[in-house]
């Protein structure tokens, strides 16, 4: 079977991922099969599927005859409760993956390439954190895309098709409306102040490259089942922030925050009856969130090919652009 005979489903495939995925899979000579809640307005030549991952005779239908399913549908943005939140994510990021497993497997799909997030692992030992490192995810969202890998990898274990499991850093670019959105919109509206001096690391990743790294699995799964770390070379705060300032034209921030003095805050918040909310936020920005991408870099030959500034660049014209339409 030709690379053009061969069908590839992605579900989310209008999100922020899937959108970049279908994209590059055409380009590559996959016919594609778009899955997602709102139809592909824009997609010639797509077969669409508009539903949700609830939907399980749906998913069955979108399964049958395809070569492999790229899962990116998931929830990431909850605004409410954390009961509703803790609901929200479980009903997607878990149970729906169950579902599209579910469907592989009835369908006899050879490949199955999830989506996921280095945020099952929590808070973590050590400088950087490989494969190796144990699960203990922290939060609603960090605990439904654990509890969706668990339900991937029990379902495949018997070994009727190959699962690649990918667990993406923090991503990046245009239609972001994530950490590093907040973080641009903190910048240009001058409400950002260094807590600290910058000097922590994190790893980000621009979303062609992470769809970039969903599609060199497809053709030749490492094993039957195998979990990747997928990132960019982590970049220090300050070099994020600086990047950012670059792209919207603005000076970097010179003034910061004390950390002992912001740890007080956070006590104190405490003791005024904060649940901790202020700490959570402190220690995520000043933490160092490093993840080692090694073993999938050896097995697929991968390297990231947007630097962080031409990311960050792309990224701030599109937030731009949609603030002035």
């Amino acid at each position: 079977m030709t690379q053009s005979s061969k069908i590839l489903l992605v579900t989310g495939a209008s999100g922020f991922l899937g959108s970049r995925v279908v994209c590059l899979a055409r380009q590559a000579g996959w016919r594609v099969r778009a899955f997602d809640r709102t139809p592909q307005l824009e997609a010639g030549g797509i077969e669409t599927f508009v539903g949700d991952i609830s939907d399980c005779a749906l998913l069955r239908k979108a399964s049958e005859g395809v070569a492999a399913i790229v899962h990116a549908a998931g929830l990431a943005h909850v605004v409410g409760s954390s009961a509703r939140n803790s609901s929200a994510f479980n009903a997607v990021n878990e149970v729906g993956t169950g579902n599209v497993v579910d469907a592989a497997l009835e369908c006899s799909v050879p490949h199955v390439v999830l989506v996921s997030s280095v945020s099952v692992y929590g808070s973590y030992p050590g400088k950087k954190c490989d494969e190796l490192v144990p699960c203990h995810p922290i939060g609603p969202y960090a605990v439904s895309k654990w509890r969706g890998e668990l339900r991937a990898t029990e379902r495949m274990a018997t070994g009727r098709g190959s699962l690649t499991v990918l667990r993406f850093t923090t991503m990046y670019g245009e239609e972001d409306r994530g950490n590093v959105a907040r973080l641009i919109g903190a910048l240009d509206r001058n409400r950002f102040v260094w807590p600290g001096d910058g000097a922590n690391q994190k790893c980000l990743i621009y979303k062609d490259d992470a769809a970039h790294a969903c599609l060199l699995t497809l053709d030749c799964p490492a094993s039957n089942l195998e979990v990747f770390n997928v990132s960019a070379p982590p970049a220090a705060m300050k070099e994020i922030v600086t990047d950012i300032c670059h792209a919207l034209g603005r000076p970097v921030p010179r003034f910061g925050i004390p950390l002992p003095f912001l740890t007080a805050c956070g006590a104190f918040a405490r003791k005024m009856g904060d649940p901790g909310h202020f700490d959570q936020r402190l220690q995520k920005f000043i933490h160092d969130d490093v993840y080692d991408g090694a073993k999938f870099e050896a097995a697929y030959g991968y390297s990231p090919v947007a630097s962080l500034a031409e990311g960050i660049q792309r990224e701030v014209e599109s937030l731009r652009g949609r603030s002035t339409t």
